[in-house]
């Protein structure tokens, strides 16, 4: 069973982005963590949305991450790993070495956790959100 299967409650349009993630973690890390910066791209964007906040002087995704209205609305723990997820993701694409699979796993981990609590907090059905849980790798 998937650690993200909530999410195709909570938040159905990253609910395949989540479980593709998920699935590449022993197979390809590399796949993996350029699934879960996708999400984060959806969750940005869906946060964004939901919570009205205008578009920053940039529109990719470091800019909407440290953008001041988007920090005033997200807790500094959750940008934290938006933006770790972000930066692993872009050196797991564009560096030529490899992804090790504990890396991945900790973006995963971190994904996870950024999600439960965009669920919670911002989606139509927190009451599946299984706040208690941890990702299980």
């Amino acid at each position: 069973m998937s650690n993200f299967q909530f999410v195709r409650h909570t938040l159905p349009t990253l609910h395949e982005g989540c479980v593709r993630a998920e699935s590449y973690l022993a197979s390809d890390p590399r796949s993996a963590c350029f699934y879960a910066r996708r999400v984060v791209e959806g969750i940005v964007e869906y946060l964004y949305d939901v919570l009205s906040l205008p578009t920053p002087y940039r529109d990719d995704l470091a800019a909407k991450i440290s953008d001041a209205a988007f920090q005033a609305k997200v807790p500094h723990g959750i940008t934290q790993k938006l933006t770790a997820i972000r930066r692993i993701a872009n050196t797991a694409v564009h560096d030529n070495r490899s992804v090790r699979p504990d890396l991945a796993s900790a973006v995963l981990r971190e994904l996870f956790n950024v999600v439960v609590w965009t669920s919670y907090h911002h989606s139509p059905q927190p009451s599946v959100v299984p706040l208690r849980a941890q990702f299980d790798p």
